[in-house]
């Protein structure tokens, strides 16, 4: 088994999400679980993980797989959603409307809610960091993918015109510090190996608000500026990957 497994619970409706550090790599992919129904959704699984879902699902009992889904097109690891749809016998990925992705995919709009079992998992529309990139919120728990780090933010210089994805980010950001302050953020990569600073595993949007260097910029041509000095490298083949993410 080559991911850090953590499992937080969550109240109400006998749901769990299970958190998977993969590997050395520092990204996160995620199972939400309706216990009381066996169901479950799988949310950013990479190629070359697919064991570690695997592995996940069996610990779980092997669940009925409702949704696989991916919050955006990502540029730093080949998704394995395709693989888990076919494997299940879904209709398509879950993704936002607006994707370019090719192959079958279910798309979504701002406010969609779907059903895990007793389980409502609601669709965030939050671009910036790519066009079509979604959050999503269960119950107190939110999914931020590449929109919302623990102590930063998801870089916008991986295609597309910088301004207007600046512009959209910040305008995510704002929508996300409406949500409850005690509502807990899990995002898409952790630890050192992205550049961000904190070990923590998940924040709150409180914590964020007071701590995250991003969040404390409320001018769009200051965020701008932000978003555009001082990043590490853009990850190897970038373009190459979200081709291939696209197909």
């Amino acid at each position: 088994m080559s991911y850090k497994y953590y499992s937080f619970i969550i109240k109400y409706n006998m749901t769990t999400l299970s958190q998977l550090i993969l590997g050395e790599t520092g990204c996160v992919s995620y199972i939400v679980f309706c216990k009381k129904r066996r169901e479950c959704a799988i949310v950013d699984s990479f190629e070359g993980f697919e064991e570690d879902i695997h592995e996940e699902l069996k610990r779980l009992e092997f669940p009925i797989v409702k949704y696989v889904i991916d919050t955006h097109t990502h540029a730093d690891r080949k998704s394995a959603s395709g693989y888990f749809a076919e494997e299940n016998g879904l209709d398509g990925i879950v993704k936002s409307e607006i994707t370019k992705y090719k192959g079958k995919k279910v798309g979504t709009k701002d406010g969609d809610i779907l059903k895990i079992g007793n389980t409502e998992l609601k669709v965030l529309y939050t671009p910036g960091h790519t066009y079509d990139h979604n959050c999503y919120l269960v119950e107190d728990n939110l999914l931020s993918g590449d929109c919302l780090f623990i102590g930063d933010v998801g870089r916008i210089d991986l295609g597309g015109d910088p301004r207007e994805k600046t512009e959209m980010l910040y305008n995510s950001l704002r929508r996300l510090e409406q949500l409850p302050g005690d509502t807990k953020v899990y995002p898409n990569h952790v630890g050192a190996v992205h550049a961000i600073d904190s070990e923590d595993k998940f924040s709150t949007i409180s914590k964020e608000m007071k701590d995250n260097e991003a969040l404390q910029v409320k001018d769009v041509k200051e965020f701008y500026t932000y978003m555009t000095e001082g990043w590490p490298p853009k990850p190897d083949n970038w373009e190459e990957i979200m081709a291939y993410n696209l197909k």
